[in-house]
């Protein structure tokens, strides 16, 4: 296949990956894109740890969640600073960008009367970025012909997994594990593998990422309390072990060891 690029090469190759993020042009190739805004804007800020110790007697991950948004924090840089996303509806501001400032002021305004802690993170920072959060619906197809697309490129997911640069590594192993069997079975067959093993995996993390905005938010009552008991009884490691544990290396090379089998 031959590639044109933007700056006038050409490049011809035998496969073409799509790694180039949610603006993917590459995905186009497969299906036109339409962007979703999700109404979720999130604040991004950096603190010094010296400015937030009453944070960090452990270094861990906290989240508050709360009627219309919720905020995150986690220590980062070796524990030098704090790194936090607090998310605000914003229904009418969708600008996708990397580089957006945000007011610390209007931030802090939002979370008026949440706990104290949250408070003061957030205004204990100098600047804040701010994001309107997007995804795409899932694609029906992660390749067609000699065109593959992974991560974002593939399936673009709201943040609150925490999992979208993840998702897009555990597809570069699987993809490129059934490309090493390409050889034996043929290019074709190896990005059918690759598609009918990531498929059921990242649609329901994108699928879970974007229900994650109804159920962070709930209003106080009895559906936020049964959403907190459930929490507090699968908050550990091995509750999660379907998503934290999974072995894309493996997963890929037991598929491919059935496929010679079979063969």
């Amino acid at each position: 296949m031959r590639l044109d690029l933007s700056d006038g090469a050409t490049v011809v190759a035998d496969l073409a990956v799509g790694a180039d993020g949610i603006h993917s042009v590459v995905r186009e190739h497969l299906v036109p894109d339409h962007p979703r805004y999700s109404g979720q804007t999130i604040y991004r800020g950096l603190v010094p740890v010296e400015r937030v110790p009453h944070l960090l007697t452990e270094p861990r991950v906290q989240l508050w969640f709360g009627p219309g948004r919720h905020c995150v924090c986690y220590p980062v840089s070796a524990g030098r600073l704090v790194s936090f996303g607090a998310t605000v509806a914003e229904p009418d501001w969708w600008e996708e960008s990397w580089s957006a400032q945000g007011s610390v002021r209007e931030l802090t305004s939002s979370y008026m009367g949440w706990h104290e802690d949250v408070t003061r993170l957030i205004g204990a920072a100098e600047a804040v970025s701010r994001w309107a959060l997007h995804d795409r619906e899932s694609l029906p197809r992660l390749q067609s012909g000699r065109v593959a697309v992974i991560g974002d490129a593939a399936h673009p997911m709201l943040p609150f997994r925490a999992q979208g640069a993840n998702q897009a590594i555990e597809d570069a192993v699987t993809l490129a594990r059934f490309l090493a069997e390409a050889g034996r079975y043929g290019l074709r067959e190896a990005l059918l593998a690759y598609e009918h093993l990531r498929f059921p995996r990242t649609n329901r993390i994108q699928r879970e990422s974007r229900d994650s905005v109804r159920t962070f938010h709930l209003a106080d009552g009895d559906a936020q309390r049964q959403r907190d008991d459930g929490a507090r009884a699968s908050s550990s490691l091995g509750d999660q072990q379907w998503l934290f544990g999974y072995d894309a290396d493996q997963a890929a090379t037991n598929r491919a060891t059935l496929a010679r089998d079979i063969g």
